[in-house]
């Protein structure tokens, strides 16, 4: 019976848990994906917070890791408009951390039930010839570095491994780190109206991941084919 009531608390908890997102993410995510496009607007909106405008943007890159269909390079071109790039990049690393850990440990708590909420099991199976590897560990932090890599996947499929959490934290502060600065830059170059230098960081940071997810293609459709 006590094994029954615990794994009702679990599954009543994962509901809320789903509950609150959804509520979230029809309320706020709709409208400030609309609000980020307009940069001028977003950045006014920010500053009507005053003080309170640095708690209000992590608290939307916490938001935007936990619901991941947010898109987060916006919020981070964004956060160095308003804020500037070293600050916009610091509170962008900020939110992605805080946000990185929830999911991660609620995915330790609930397992593929927490995971099953954002993305596939299909998905998450990809991930399985990780744990194959007998240095697994290895592994799985240097494809979260891999500029371009599915940096949410990978952080759901962390917390079903054995990874220290503190580690982990610092694996996905800075392997999300360059292409948040160099996304802050951008903004901030906009902001600046270097238009030019604004293109050519996007231009490098585009570049650069697209050629980090060949990279990361390659080795998971290795991987798949030593498992067959």
């Amino acid at each position: 019976m006590e094994i029954k009531k615990k794994r009702l608390l679990a599954v009543l908890a994962l509901l809320g848990i789903v509950a609150v997102l959804t509520m979230i993410f029809i309320r706020i995510g709709g409208p400030l994906i609309e609000l980020v496009g307009d940069a001028d607007k977003f950045k006014n909106w920010l500053d009507s917070f005053g003080a309170w405008s640095y708690v209000v943007f992590v608290g939307i890159m916490i938001l935007q890791v936990i619901v991941a269909v947010i898109p987060s390079g916006p919020f981070q071109i964004a956060g160095g408009y308003a804020f500037g790039s070293v600050m916009g990049t610091l509170l962008c690393i900020i939110g992605c951390g805080i946000g990185s850990m929830i999911t991660f440990m609620f995915m330790r708590i609930f397992g593929h039930r927490f995971g099953k909420l954002f993305i596939s099991e299909k998905n998450i199976e990809k991930l399985s010839f990780i744990e194959r590897s007998p240095r697994w560990k290895s592994l799985l932090i240097g494809l979260f570095i891999i500029p371009g890599s599915p940096k949410d996947i990978l952080n759901l499929f962390a917390g079903l491994t054995t990874i220290n959490p503190w580690i982990w934290l610092a694996v996905s502060t800075l392997g999300r780190l360059p292409a948040i600065a160099a996304s802050a830059m951008s903004g901030n170059a906009f902001g600046e109206g270097s238009y030019s230098k604004a293109v050519i960081i996007f231009g490098i940071l585009l570049l650069v991941s697209a050629v980090g997810a060949l990279v990361y293609k390659r080795i998971e459709d290795k991987n798949k084919k030593d498992k067959q």
